[in-house]
């Protein structure tokens, strides 16, 4: 049962049997499950679909699905040429998947699908345009939020070219089928002779070109032929027969009779049947929705942005806070701790955030000169002691990542500046298990147990390693790495792997359902969380930017689900890595949105792991041959000058929230720090629109930052809290926002200056710091009652005192 308008670029039907054999087709489509379960499967891969799970199956992909119960599926079909015409993009691809993947993205799919459900039995021409609007919003929401650039390419493999011709020639023939086509005008389009092109398609499709154009004009032809009353002469025309004459000749050496026979034989009986049919399909569909918009839509969406918030809470009713953001900051390869500006940053985050352990990692760098593979086991640990040193030195502990980590620095997602692959130092097994031996008794020796029991090791897989079997080379690394470390101690913290969760929730299940049958079994999952999603079409890998502002948090719910459903159920969740982007080129590192994305990161995850690992303390760790400016758009949350950004700042306020928590929200955390004071960190967090996504991260400008959010508008927060003492109250509000603190924006008013003195760089670490607001309050009924406004990306940090007579 379809429902179209002529010309719309979108058409939808209802589907209700509970199986469709596999089947391919140019169009774009997209499933949405109203009721029941399917199982779908696109190529080589299943998904489990339940109700309210939507997938898109792109053009020209085998597909298929089945259920055991009773469905009701909506699937609308997108016009590929009219797509490709209107965005004038010939190459379209999509990855949205709800099954797989969270994103507000879908909310807004979903919402805009009942919309366009709830029109279903209106048949006016007014009904038609908003019918179109919606179609046109549905398509602008799947552009903004899950198209795949052409160009979105983490690395690029050599595609099948006998696939990609072999589809070319399928898409100029569906779409022209109703045209007048020849085998000369494909030869011209693809550059290829006509006997060539000729023998190729007889080859690949089995038949003639003539004959292939031909089945699939008479596949459309059928339904006008059994279904209406027009002429023999229009079903002809209308799709691409040259006359009567040629449909007649056509017809016949299929179907052994003549169209107009076939007609009079068929059609009654088969029209009919298929009113019938409708009728009661219609009638039982109309049932089935009307109960699904009854329970599921209560009027059109009416999208606005959020100008206030309210939270209220009460100081009697608290809980103990989790606050895994500054546990671990990591600061890049060992051999960068052996320097003494980076040493230096390293005091600055112990002593301002109050991280206590250090992450590092390629310890097996030629700069430390461990000899790893001698065969004598004369190994050289100097070096290595000098970083362990500094850092026990100083009451901070390693989190050391054991593995050959390639360096990689990237302007964008595409374009590396710096990418570095190592090499496997050990020649086999025996050389690698008696070297890691030999190095958990060194520092068993040289620091002690008790010591050593605090820090983590984290085993990391190698990229190069692809965890797809349960004999995969990662196991066989960590048991190595598990047994030498357990030996000193069973203590000890061993887990691993790294994992980028981003890359799909298979690969995390996989691996723990293979490491939930090996002897040795993590102290801890570890993960990394980078907001891009990775994945491959028709042997080509891309990399999708996500459009979701909640990607942290959604990422890790689904990870924590996973984990949830195995033995590993209770163990520590490490996020070893994480940030809005990878590009250590992209100014937004450098602004307020950093602060902001910081802020609500941390609070969105204050529940869902052990440690959130920052990706990365300092700007140093970006160092290359344009570092020579004050900002360049590095991660860091100090600027290579040690200078805070409002990133740092995040974490700064964060660090001053108490040790219980009252109540938290999208934007606010509220905390008790004792002695009747109380604690808020806030923040004004704006998302990205969809012109970000369309650029290259290392071209966002720092003057025209503003174009790339959904909007700049300020946002007024109320907070109430009650079962407070009586009495006065001192307020200090510490704000971060375009006009105080932010180191970008003070350098722009020094017209990004690119010949700082030192005593200027200095200045900059002076000025840099939060605004501080003051004022007082009296408390007479055991309510606190505070508001406060905040500019776009925006952070602060409310300091609310007691103040004693």
């Amino acid at each position: 049962m379809e429902k179209k308008s002529d010309g719309s670029i979108v058409k939808y039907q209802f589907q209700l049997e509970k199986q469709q054999s596999i089947h391919f087709h140019q169009d774009i489509e997209l499933i949405y499950v109203l009721e029941g379960e399917i199982t779908l499967q696109v190529e080589t891969e299943e998904y489990e679909l339940k109700a309210d799970d939507l997938i898109i199956i792109n053009s020209n992909k085998k597909h298929s699905f089945w259920g055991k119960e009773e469905v009701l599926l909506g699937c609308f079909h997108i016009n590929y040429k009219q797509l490709s015409d209107l965005i004038h993009h010939s190459q379209i691809l999509f990855w949205c998947n709800s099954k797989i993947d969270k994103n507000k993205g879908y909310d807004t799919l979903r919402d805009i699908i009942k919309q366009i459900f709830s029109q279903y039995f209106e048949e006016s021409d007014q009904t038609k345009i908003y019918m179109w609007s919606l179609y046109y919003q549905m398509i602008h929401v799947l552009l903004s939020n899950f198209m795949v650039k052409s160009d979105d390419q983490r690395f690029q493999q050599e595609k099948d070219l006998e696939e990609e011709r072999v589809t070319q020639i399928h898409n100029y023939i569906y779409e022209n089928y109703n045209r007048p086509i020849s085998l000369n005008d494909l030869s011209q389009k693809m550059y290829l002779s006509v006997p060539y092109l000729s023998k190729y398609i007889k080859k690949k499709f089995g038949q003639n070109f003539i004959d292939y154009v031909n089945e699939i004009r008479l596949f459309h032809a059928m339904e006008d032929l059994l279904y209406t009353d027009k002429t023999i002469m229009y079903i002809a025309m209308e799709n691409g027969f040259a006359n009567t004459a040629s449909f007649n000749a056509a017809f016949k050496k299929v179907y052994e009779i003549s169209p107009s026979e076939y007609r009079l034989q068929k059609k009654p009986q088969r029209k009919k049947e298929k009113i019938i049919i409708e009728k009661k399909k219609n009638e039982y569909i109309a049932e089935k929705l009307n109960s699904f918009m009854e329970n599921n839509y209560s009027g059109v969406s009416t999208k606005s942005d959020f100008l206030q918030r309210t939270l209220i809470v009460n100081a009697n009713q608290n809980r103990k806070l989790n606050k895994p953001w500054n546990k671990m900051i990591n600061i890049g390869e060992a051999s960068d701790l052996l320097r003494y500006d980076i040493q230096k940053h390293v005091l600055i985050l112990k002593e301002k955030l109050g991280f206590r352990y250090v992450r590092f990692w390629n310890i097996y760098g030629d700069e430390l000169y461990l000899n790893e593979n001698s065969d004598e086991g004369n190994y050289n640990f100097g070096k290595l002691d000098k970083i362990l040193d500094f850092l026990v030195e100083n009451e901070l502990y390693p989190y050391i990542e054991l593995g050959h980590k390639p360096q990689k620095l990237y302007r964008n997602v595409e374009r590396p500046m710096v990418i570095k692959q190592t090499e496997l130092k050990f020649d086999d097994n025996h050389s690698l298990n008696r070297f890691l031996n030999s190095f958990a008794a060194h520092i068993a020796n040289r620091y002690g147990i008790e010591e050593m029991e605090q820090w983590y090791f984290e085993q990391w897989n190698d990229e190069r390693w692809t965890i797809e079997h349960e004999d995969a080379s990662f196991f066989e690394l960590f048991e190595f790495t598990y047994k030498a470390l357990k030996k000193i101690s069973p203590n000890i913290k061993v887990g691993g792997p790294g994992i980028g969760i981003q890359f799909g929730s298979k690969n995390l299940s996989n691996l723990l359902k293979f490491w939930e049958e090996k002897s040795c079994k993590p102290d801890f999952v570890s993960l990394y969380c980078y907001p891009y999603i990775v994945g491959s079409e028709e042997g080509q890998n891309y990399v999708k930017i996500s459009t979701d502002r909640d990607f942290v948090k959604n990422q890790l719910k689904m990870a924590k689900e996973i984990i949830s459903q195995t033995k590993f159920r209770d163990i520590e969740i490490h996020v070893s890595e994480w940030n809005s982007t990878i590009s250590n080129r992209n100014s937004l590192n450098d602004s307020c949105f950093k602060g902001s994305y910081n802020m609500k990161s941390m609070i969105d995850n204050i529940d869902q792991v052990d440690i959130l690992g920052y990706w990365i303390g300092s700007d140093i760790f970006a160092e290359f041959y344009d570092s020579q400016i004050l900002l360049n758009g590095a991660c860091g949350l100090l600027s290579k000058d040690g200078i805070k950004k409002p990133a740092f700042y995040a974490f700064d306020f964060m660090k001053h929230m108490g040790n219980y928590l009252l109540g938290v929200d999208e934007n606010s955390i509220i905390t008790d720090k004792g002695h009747n004071n109380y604690a808020i960190a806030c923040h004004n967090y704006r998302h990205l629109n969809y012109k970000y996504y369309l650029k290259n991260e290392d071209e966002i400008m720092i003057s025209k930052q503003f174009q790339y959010f959904e909007d700049c508008k300020d946002l007024k927060l109320d907070y109430q809290i009650a079962g407070i003492k009586n009495g006065d109250y001192q307020i200090i509000i510490y704000s971060v926002n375009n006009e105080f603190g932010s180191v970008q924006d003070e350098w722009k008013k020094m017209e990004y200056s690119k010949n700082l003195t030192k005593n200027e760089i200095e200045y900059f670490n002076r000025i840099c710091t939060p605004r501080i607001f003051m004022k007082t309050c009296k408390v007479t009924d055991g309510k606190l009652n505070l508001e406060t406004k905040l500019m776009a990306q925006e952070i602060q940090y409310i300091k609310i005192k007691y103040l004693y007579d």
